[in-house]
């Protein structure tokens, strides 16, 4: 179920809202039931809300958004549109967070959290502006806390005179005091004059301006996220200001390698005092992956661009083709991840289609159920099996995992103490009528399997993946 708060607006601000977007599959179990069993010595999970070290932020962050990892994940973006004089533009600073980032408490039928978004903006030692914005998050289910999508997005609005200044972005959990920060340097351009473009913003809700007066009725689509598969398009509210009834535009999308994957030609209608209007960039042209939109005027040099994100699909996590590739390692056979490995650019969509379908299990339902759980138990490992100096899903425990799913029963054996010599776990999976044998022989939880696990292991998982 869809999210939805209040929206107060002053001329100048505004502030929360949350984004109306479809739940993508986010998992967890009623308050009170008992909780998913782990391996005997492993470090009890974090809350998903930590983040996957196969971490979407870092990829925000190439694409040059604001982006914050643990404690407190979110993803930040800044657009510029023209205000009613052009000694002044209006800035807005949009964050999505995920329901899951958030502690929430149960208030009646209902369950509550809330978080403070402070926003601190300084032109040499001078602050300029410094907002702390306390917000409530509420929802009607419980499992509506564990969403893991862009479940809530929060912005603020705020003149600033054209220049170059230090902007810093925090977010706090009210209910634990999880905080992230994050501070990047942005440059207010000068809008309103003849031959000047805002920024073209993805949105989740928007309304063309009549007035450059007036308040910005768009709601940001932070993440510039669509979804193969689900989305057509990518929506782009854009304006541009000047003489006459139309306004042509020149679009262009390019890849990260600089590739041209689409263009195009649009025009803006008129509005009161400026133009503006939505332009629409198909996702069947950019495919998969990070593409850069670009859009200028006939008569102008002024280019602007907006990055944008093609996610493999619904519950599927924010990757490049390449890293997701080495995620699905023990999900797909070799032969096949070499298939989609060795596709040129243009055909990755065709052949992400065949290879979802070629891998599923269950091909009368809507979606790949297996992919999903694959990823389900790569967002366990992430947290479970983490060992010093690598990620839980390249751990031996972790691809075991990953590979063959939760075992039917583990036993501890030797000494279980932290830092203790000899210990070791034996994980069974009765259907396979199979026993694989971890090892710490640091002490230090480091686990690995035996020689004739390992073989084992690869065995199991060969059957299983090569059909």
């Amino acid at each position: 179920m869809p999210n939805v708060l209040r929206r107060m607006n002053s001329k100048y601000q505004l502030v929360a809202v949350l984004a109306t977007l479809a739940a993508c599959g986010g998992q967890s179990k009623p308050p009170g039931s008992s909780p998913a069993p782990r391996a005997a010595g492993a470090p009890a999970a974090r809350p998903l809300s930590a983040g996957p070290e196969f971490d979407a932020m870092r990829l925000y962050t190439q694409m040059g958004f604001l982006a914050a990892s643990a404690p407190m994940p979110f993803v930040g973006a800044v657009s510029y549109i023209a205000s009613a004089t052009p000694d002044s533009t209006d800035v807005t600073v949009g964050l999505s967070m995920a329901n899951a980032a958030f502690a929430f408490a149960r208030d009646n039928d209902r369950f509550v959290a809330g978080y403070t978004a402070a926003i601190t903006v300084r032109q040499g030692g001078t602050v300029v502006r410094d907002i702390d914005a306390h917000e409530t998050v509420r929802v009607a289910a419980y499992k509506e806390t564990s969403r893991i999508d862009e479940s809530v997005v929060f912005q603020q609005g705020m003149l600033l005179a054209p220049g170059r200044y230090a902007l810093a972005v925090s977010v706090r959990d009210d209910g634990t005091g999880r905080t992230s920060t994050q501070e990047t340097l942005i440059t207010v351009p000068r809008l309103g004059t003849a031959g000047t473009l805002s920024t073209p913003v993805p949105f989740l809700r928007a309304t063309p301006r009549r007035s450059r007066a007036a308040v910005a009725e768009v709601v940001g689509n932070p993440r510039a996220t669509a979804i193969f598969g689900r989305d057509s398009s990518i929506a782009l509210y854009v304006e541009g200001y000047g003489d006459g009834e139309q306004l042509p535009l020149t679009l262009e999308a390019r890849s990260e390698a600089g590739r041209v994957l689409w263009h195009d030609n649009a025009s803006l209608a008129r509005h009161g005092d400026l133009f503006s209007g939505v332009v629409s960039v198909p996702v069947s042209k950019i495919g998969i992956g990070v593409a850069v939109v670009s859009m200028w005027q006939a008569a102008s040099s002024d280019t602007v661009r907006a990055p944008v994100f093609v996610a493999f699909g619904e519950g599927l996590p924010v990757a490049k083709f390449e890293d997701m590739l080495t995620y699905l390692r023990w999900f797909a056979a070799p032969y096949r991840l070499k298939s989609l490995r060795d596709t040129i650019p243009e055909a990755r969509p065709a052949a992400w289609t065949a290879f979802v379908k070629a891998t599923d299990s269950s091909p009368l339902t809507p979606v790949n159920e297996d992919l999903l759980e694959y990823f389900g138990r790569l967002l366990v490992v992430t947290v479970r099996f983490r060992e010093e100096g690598t990620p839980g899903w390249m751990t031996d425990r972790g691809k075991v995992y990953l590979g063959m799913g939760e075992p039917d029963q583990i036993y501890d054996q030797g000494l279980s103490g932290y830092g203790e010599r000899g210990r070791s776990q034996v994980w069974e999976y009765r259907s396979l009528s199979s026993q694989l044998i971890f090892y710490d022989q640091s002490g230090f939880g480091r686990w690995r399997l035996t020689n004739s696990s390992e073989m084992e292991f690869l065995a199991q998982w060969q059957r299983r993946t090569n059909h």
